[in-house]
Order: structure tokens, then sequence, then C-alpha cells
């Protein structure tokens, strides 16, 4: 969770001021002022700390990054990914978060971009340090495999009315995060098909994929 405004720094503060308000306002219809006022702060200490708004929002961003980052590397290293007090944590850290970064990815800026590539980044080095603890299977393709995942669950947050509706539940409440994160596990997973049609179809796609190789080489 978001510590209370009392505990945090006056940097910290304006940080977690932009990050509330870009997605709501949008990055053109957030002012400087505004998220002075909801920090609790002045405009020129805003200046002081941060430059000017585009570099808040690279600072939101590389924080996102950051946490994202060091709760996954926690549970990875620790062996707890599937302890319940750090899926829990998780949890608690996600709704915040989430928002900012449905917002951020869907803003179709260069800022955006870039932060989407280092996602990508990211997720392939944990990935592979998670192939190490033996926490996750190796894949044929894992910046395709990587590259896929972001994209479905940022896609989910385009997505966030429709998922609402259908459910009857705030997507990004505890309860929201829960049942989606279990949907998704149960996707990564290989829940969807009896044993062996999984293995079936992956074999099918190599074949599909050689032959298409093979059609390209001969003409």
């Amino acid at each position: 969770m978001s510590p209370t405004a009392a505990d945090l720094t006056g940097a910290a503060r304006i940080r977690e001021a932009a990050m509330a308000r870009f997605p709501r306002d949008g990055f053109e219809g957030t002012t400087v002022r505004a998220i002075a006022e909801d920090a609790g702060v002045s405009p020129a200490l805003v200046v002081h700390h941060f430059g000017s708004k585009k570099e808040l929002r690279a600072a939101c961003d590389a924080y996102v990054i950051d946490r994202i980052r060091s709760v996954k590397e926690d549970a990875i290293t620790s062996g707890k990914l599937d302890d319940p007090a750090t899926i829990s944590g998780g949890f608690q850290m996600a709704p915040p978060l989430i928002r900012y970064l449905g917002w951020a990815l869907a803003s179709g800026s260069a800022a955006a971009a870039g932060l989407f590539d280092e996602m990508v980044d990211e997720s392939m080095r944990l990935s592979e340090l998670a192939e190490e603890q033996g926490a996750m299977e190796p894949s044929t393709d894992l910046r395709a495999r990587c590259a896929l995942q972001i994209a479905m669950q940022m896609g989910a947050l385009a997505m966030q009315d429709h998922l609402e509706r259908a459910l009857g539940v705030d997507l990004l409440s505890p309860e929201g995060v829960m049942r989606m994160s279990r949907a998704t596990l149960e996707l990564f997973s290989g829940g969807m098909f009896p044993p062996g049609q999984a293995e079936a179809m992956r074999k099918a796609l190599d074949t599909a994929i050689e032959n298409t190789r093979k059609e390209g080489s001969d003409g």
C-alpha cells in the first residue's frame, strides 16, 4: 500500500500525487499547480525536485518499474512466489501502480513506448532468474513470451470497463486483482487444455513455423 502522506518526503508526495493525477486528467490536462496542491507543497518545490512536468513523468515511470522489479525479484530469489504473504503484498501494491501503468502504456507517447520496451527487457531478466531458480519453464522465444504477457496484462486495463461489467467487480480492488490473477495463472499454466493437448498444439505450431521457413527459403 502507498504510505500515508505524513510518512512521505516532499519529493515522494509529489510523485504519488502525479501518479494519481496523470491517469485521471491526462498528461496535458494535469498542471504542476494541481500536483502541488494534491501533494501539499508549492509549485516551486515540484520544479525544484523534478525540473519539469515531463521529468516528473519520467520519474513516475522509473518508480513503477523499480517497484515491480523489486517485488518480483524478491519473490523469485526468496523462493516465495507461492507464499500467501508475498501474494497479498503484491495485491496491496497493485492498484495504484497498475492504474498508472495502464494509463502510461495507453497514452501512445514516446515515453509510453520506452516504458513498454523497458518492461519487456526487465521481464526477460526476471524470467531468466526465475528459470535459474526453477520457478519458471524455459521458453523457445522468451522475448515474444514476455512481450505478449505484458501486452495481455496491459490490454486488460484498456478493457477495464468491459471486464468490470462482465465480472461485476472493481478490477483494481483486492477481490478484482485476485480474481484476474487466478484466471491469468490458469491461462499461463496450461489450465485451459486437457493433458497432452497443449503439447500437440505446440508440435503443430513448430511444424507450421518450419514449413513457413522452408517456403520462404525456396521462394
